[in-house]
C-alpha cells in the first residue's frame, strides 16, 4: 500500500465517536459483574469456574475500552476519554497514564527494536541470545508469565522514564494520580465489599484474564518482521505498519462481543484512531489493498502452533521484509 492507497482507504471510513456506544458496554459490563458474582456465589466448583469466565470478559471489556480511551477514541472530548479510561484502569488492573504514555510510544515506533518499548523484552533475549528456563517454562505451559510481565512493566514505567532522564513534570503529575487513584480504589473495594472483592473469589479469574491477554496479544507482534535505527529508516509510515503487524480472524460473535475487535490489530495499528466497532469494515478495504501482505492467522491458531515449540525458535530469529532490508 502507497500513501495515495492509503488516503483512499482513509476517505472511505468514518471516525465519529458516539459515546453512546461505550457507555452501552459498560453498562452490559455491569450486568456481567453482577453475574459472575452471583455464579461464584454458589457452593459449586462448576458454577465458580463459570462465574470467573464471566469476570474474564469482565476484565478484558475493560482492558479493551481502556486501550479506546488512550487512543481518545471514546468521545471527541479529552477530558471524557480520560475519565473513563480510569474507570476502566480499576478493572483491567492497568494504571491509565502509564499505560498510555508506553503505548503511545509503540505506536510511534512499532517494529523498531531499539525504540519501541513493547519490545524490550525480545530485544533483551536476542541480545543474551538464549533463553532462559523459566521464559521456557510459561511458554510451553502457557503459564501467563507474559500477562503478568505485561502489567508490571506498565506499573513500573514511569520509573523507567525516570531512569531514562525522560520524565518531566506532566508525565510525573500523570503518573501519580493515575497509580493513586488504582491503589485509592482497590483499598476502597476491598474494605467496603470484602464478601465479593477477595483472593478466594477472584483468584482464578485473575490467571485466566492473564492467559486470555497472552492469547488475543501474543499474535500481534511476536515472531514479525523488526528493524534497527538507520540514517535511512527509524520508523515505519502510516501505510506500512502491516509489516511488522499480525491480525487474527475470530468468529463474529467472539470479536465484537467478548474481545471488542481487538483482534483486528492490523487495522488497528492503520488507524488508531478509528474506534473499535469500525475496524471489521476496515479489515475488508485494507485486506483486499494488501493482498498476500496482509498477515492473519485464525483464532488461537498461533498460539497452538508455537507453544508446543522451543521459545528460543520463536524469539530470537530477526524475521525481515523486503521493505525494511532495502530502507
Amino acid at each position: 500500500m502507497n500513501k495515495a492507497e492509503y488516503l483512499a482507504v482513509r476517505g472511505h471510513i468514518s471516525f465519529e465517536k458516539p459515546l453512546g456506544i461505550t457507555l452501552a458496554i459498560m453498562a452490559a459490563d455491569v450486568c456481567l459483574v453482577l453475574l459472575g458474582f452471583w455464579l461464584i456465589g454458589m457452593d459449586s466448583t462448576f458454577s465458580f469456574i463459570a462465574g470467573s469466565l464471566v469476570l474474564t470478559v469482565f476484565y478484558f471489556h475493560n482492558f479493551a475500552l481502556l486501550h479506546e480511551a488512550g487512543h481518545n477514541n471514546v468521545h471527541e472530548k479529552r477530558w471524557v476519554n480520560t475519565l473513563i479510561g480510569h474507570y476502566n484502569s480499576i478493572f483491567c488492573f492497568m494504571p491509565y497514564f502509564p499505560w498510555k504514555l508506553m503505548h503511545n510510544e509503540h505506536h510511534t515506533w512499532s517494529g523498531n527494536i531499539d525504540k519501541d518499548p513493547t519490545l524490550k523484552n525480545v530485544k533483551d533475549i536476542r541480545a543474551r541470545g538464549k533463553i532462559r528456563w523459566i521464559e521456557r517454562f510459561s511458554w510451553q505451559s502457557w503459564i501467563p508469565l507474559a500477562g503478568l510481565m505485561q502489567h508490571i512493566v506498565f506499573w513500573s514505567y514511569p520509573l523507567t522514564l525516570w531512569r531514562s532522564g525522560k520524565m518531566n513534570k506532566k508525565n510525573f503529575t500523570q503518573s501519580l494520580i493515575s497509580i493513586g487513584w488504582l491503589v485509592a480504589a482497590y483499598f476502597a473495594l476491598f474494605a467496603l465489599l470484602p464478601e465479593y472483592v477477595n483472593m478466594g473469589n477472584l483468584w482464578l479469574s485473575f490467571i485466566l484474564y492473564l492467559m486470555m491477554t497472552e492469547l488475543v496479544n501474543l499474535p500481534h507482534h511476536v515472531n514479525m518482521p523488526t528493524f534497527s535505527t538507520t540514517p535511512e529508516r527509524n520508523k515505519l509510515h502510516p501505510w506500512e505498519q502491516h509489516i511488522t503487524t499480525r491480525s487474527c480472524y475470530y468468529p463474529k460473535c467472539v470479536s465484537e462481543l467478548m474481545v471488542l475487535n481487538f483482534n483486528f490489530h492490523t487495522e488497528h495499528h492503520f488507524f488508531p484512531s478509528l474506534p473499535w466497532y469500525r475496524l471489521r469494515q476496515l479489515r475488508s478495504l485494507i485486506k483486499d489493498n494488501l493482498g498476500q501482505e496482509y498477515t492473519e492467522v485464525v483464532g488461537i491458531g498461533w498460539n497452538l502452533a508455537n507453544r508446543a515449540k522451543d521459545p528460543a525458535d520463536i524469539l530470537l530469529p530477526e524475521p525481515t521484509h523486503p521493505l525494511l532490508q532495502s530502507a
